[in-house]
């Protein structure tokens, strides 16, 4: 190809015409659009958990809690899982992860009873979600107060000490408490930091509870280590009840307040 020249002697220069595309996509809106969980529907909140849940199996954390649960909590066989304490699904990305760790536990337990929950905090639209899941909401708060008759998971991450101590308080007895499973926080964590008064004011079963505890701690890291943290399985095992003394189940520390009114 060979050079056109202008009349002067110059090169002529063909100037590159620009040909405008017509952008089919421009009008639309391609950005993500933040909608708070206040304006979030039930649709919006199974998107979030089908996220979450990809999010968790596909973790280290969770292949190494599965060969935890498969060595320590298999062999519980639950009738019933008791979710208490997990907050509100709609606000609290833990409790998002926590609620889909509950479901999973549901699964692979295969439990042939009821799923029941139970946090004051709960939204209209985690009562809907719950009932989407055919998980029962339980209508009064208990308090941690619940007395089984069958082997039960109490799912409890994260409770307050003296809800621990509620659900062991309904439970104590040589026939009741080998059926309970908790998996929530180490009891001996709170029993080896905290005052003794401050303990037998505010969860006093847990102080002789630790002594015949069998606790198995989920792996360490999570996210950002505040979901899953320090939380175990504990159990109460049967050949360890069953040699305890009498005295054991009246051994359980009073305050000052509680012995008068016991005189």
């Amino acid at each position: 190809m060979t050079d056109q020249l202008n009349d002067d002697g110059f090169v002529k220069v063909e100037r590159f015409k620009y040909k405008p595309t017509t952008n089919k996509k421009k009008n639309k809106k391609n950005k993500y659009v933040f909608k708070d969980s206040d304006d979030w529907t039930l649709e919006d909140v199974k998107k979030t958990l089908k996220e979450r849940k990809e999010t968790l199996v596909e973790s280290r954390f969770y292949k190494e809690l599965i060969t935890v649960f498969e060595q320590h909590l298999f062999t519980t066989n639950p009738f019933d899982i008791i979710c208490y304490g997990i907050g509100s699904v709609q606000k609290s990305k833990n409790a998002q992860y926590q609620f889909v760790l509950a479901l999973i536990l549901r699964e692979l337990l295969k439990i042939p009873g009821k799923m029941y929950i139970f946090d004051p905090v709960m939204t209209e639209l985690d009562k809907e979600l719950c009932q989407f899941h055919d998980i029962e909401i339980i209508k009064e708060n208990e308090n941690g107060k619940r007395s089984v008759t069958k082997e039960t998971l109490f799912y409890m991450p994260h409770c307050g000490r003296g809800l621990y101590s509620n659900t062991l308080s309904a439970n104590w007895n040589e026939e009741q408490l080998p059926l309970l499973t908790i998996i929530g926080n180490r009891f001996d964590m709170y029993v080896g930091s905290q005052l003794e008064r401050d303990l037998v004011r505010e969860c006093p079963y847990l102080i002789p509870a630790v002594d015949i505890l069998k606790v198995v701690s989920f792996p360490k890291e999570f996210d950002n280590n505040q979901i899953f943290n320090d939380l175990s399985i504990q159990t109460f095992p049967n050949e360890t009840v069953t040699k305890l003394k009498q005295e054991f189940w009246t051994s359980v520390p009073t305050t000052d307040e509680e012995k008068i009114d016991n005189e």
